[in-house]
């Protein structure tokens, strides 16, 4: 009897245990949106960016992921189970598919106003049709529209419109959010109306400063910045403004499983964040602050969710959705073409020509055959999907080259040529990097840039490769953004200049049509060569 008493008295005592646990659990408040100790503040964020106009679903390496109406579910499903959430979005909601190009943005904004976004930053591909265009639609938009760095007075419509941060306040504490977009945009974007980056002296982080300073002296001590710069720039911003407390990043299209976190000299911290594209995730951070508004590291959490089929859409959005892709429901039906692999557009590993890119490049140069066209170059921050094995349709098409862009032909000297070469190895293999045709090209990305090529041999009409002479004149195909000076590039001096009216997209559907079974073909018209020029780096 005593031996079960005692045993009755500990399972007493454990149950008093947990329930203390528990209780002390809840005073702390290690719920989602709650305090995480005494004194301190937490905020769930939930963001999105670069969501290109995928709003339906999409097949992904043989699976289905994205779309807006199952983002909507889960946000909905956050905000009902916990606290202190805003919803944040990081810029490129347009451009990207049939959708955008069919109804121009409208539908975009109708899905960020029904989810009811709390903050939006500007993106680049926001001002594809002009920074006229896109003040024209934000009269529709219900949530508040951020960029601190740009200077819109040249278009009052638009000045209206974007602020350059605005104050959150969430159970009595105020929390700022400052919205940056990318200090290149005038690169990025050609059609700006008179808007421009500030950035005085070539500084582009002074209005961001300004404007941290400005909610300092408010005694705001939680300062949150929404940038469209990409993740290597948001690292700057995060070093050299230790203010700053999170970085909810886009542009980059990169994936941050966790956040990278920079640690300040001072003891504090910055995170950033960025959830990749086309909403594949939905980030989901809860981030804890200490009384001095510093983030606590250990503390924050962090987690992308995948939006996949394990998502249910949310109904009203679905069924909005289904109605606008009736209209665009026959571009998934035309068949165009058969590919006999994947054309890959994993660009930040292909140091080589790309597949896809050498296919679009064989397209162009195909289309000015009349003109005489030797050579074609294609810049990759143009091509927005891979080329799946099997059947291709319209809407793919559409959505490898979903700009407005048409095609150039041109004439141009040997010694501009190579230096537009030398121009798109000096970067990223992404973006700007040009796939070619009619070229084999070598070089050594150890070199200093500007002088990273090593050989550069040209097509002949004799029908052998030549190496390429300064003086000489070659034809050419290019889209026209690159042709205008998209990504930096000058083209200035060419000659005998022809604009037509072909679309890219449409000058791909033709080369398709006339070549029914495709297979991708790389790495034989760009080679990486090591620095003592012995062979060829994959």
């Amino acid at each position: 009897m005593k031996k079960r008493h005692s045993y009755k008295l500990m399972g007493t005592c454990l149950v008093m245990v947990l329930l203390l646990s528990c209780a002390l659990a809840w005073s702390f408040g290690l719920g989602h949106g709650n305090s995480h100790t005494q004194g301190t503040f937490s905020l769930t964020i939930l963001h999105t960016n670069d969501i290109h106009a995928h709003d339906m679903p999409f097949m992904d390496r043989g699976k289905t992921i994205g779309g807006v109406a199952k983002i909507a579910e889960l946000i909905e499903s956050i905000r009902k189970e916990h606290n202190n959430v805003l919803v944040v979005d990081a810029g490129d909601f347009f451009q990207g598919t049939p959708m955008f190009q069919r109804y121009s943005g409208a539908v975009e904004i109708e899905l960020l106003n029904k989810i009811g976004y709390d903050v939006v930053e500007l993106g680049n591909h926001e001002f594809d049709r002009g920074a006229k265009y896109l003040a024209q639609h934000l009269k529709q938009a219900k949530f508040p529209v951020l960029a601190s760095n740009l200077d819109c007075s040249a278009l009052p419509a638009l000045q209206s419109i974007v602020k350059p941060g605005l104050v959150k306040t969430i159970n009595g504490e105020r929390v700022a959010f400052i919205g940056v977009i990318t200090p290149d945009l005038a690169q990025k974007a050609l059609n700006l109306d008179g808007v421009k980056v500030i950035a005085p002296d070539g500084d582009w982080l002074a209005p961001i400063r300004d404007q941290i300073n400005y909610y300092e002296q408010q005694g705001i001590n939680k300062i949150i910045i929404v940038s469209h710069c990409g993740v290597e720039l948001d690292k700057e911003l995060a070093e050299k403004c230790p203010q700053v407390d999170v970085v909810i990043g886009g542009h980059s299209h990169t994936r941050l499983a966790k956040p990278v976190w920079i640690e300040h000299s001072g003891g504090t911290v910055t995170a950033i964040v960025q959830t990749g594209c086309y909403g594949r995730a939905l980030g989901d951070m809860e981030i804890a602050f200490d009384k001095q508004g510093h983030v606590l590291q250990q503390e924050t959490k962090y987690h992308l969710i995948s939006v996949n089929d394990s998502v249910h859409p949310d109904p009203q959005l679905d069924a909005y959705l289904n109605e606008k892709e009736k209209p665009l429901l026959a571009l998934q039906k035309e068949i165009v073409s058969y590919a006999g692999g994947t054309f890959d557009n994993c660009f930040n590993i292909m140091s080589l020509d790309s597949a896809i890119g050498d296919l679009i490049c064989d397209a162009l140069a195909d289309s000015g055959t009349n003109y005489g066209v030797q050579i074609a170059l294609q810049n990759r921050g143009g091509i927005r999907r891979k080329l799946d094995k099997g059947p291709i349709s319209e809407e793919e098409i559409q959505e490898i080259l979903p700009f407005d862009n048409k095609i150039v032909y041109a004439t141009i000297s040997g010694d501009l040529l190579l230096s537009i070469l030398e121009h798109s190895f000096a970067g990223p293999l992404h973006g700007s990097f040009l796939d070619v045709h009619g070229l084999k090209i070598g070089y050594d990305k150890d070199r200093p840039a500007g002088k990273r090529i090593v050989y550069a041999y040209s097509w002949d009409n004799s029908e052998q490769w030549l190496p390429i002479k300064r003086r000489a004149l070659y034809k050419i195909a290019v889209n026209d953004y690159t042709f205008k000076g998209g990504e930096g590039y000058d083209f200035s001096q060419a000659t005998d200049v022809q604009y037509s009216d072909k679309s890219l997209s449409s000058v791909l559907h033709d080369y398709l049509l006339k070549h029914k079974h495709i297979k991708p073909h790389y790495g034989n018209r760009i080679k990486l060569i090591d620095s003592d020029h012995r062979g060829v780096v994959k």
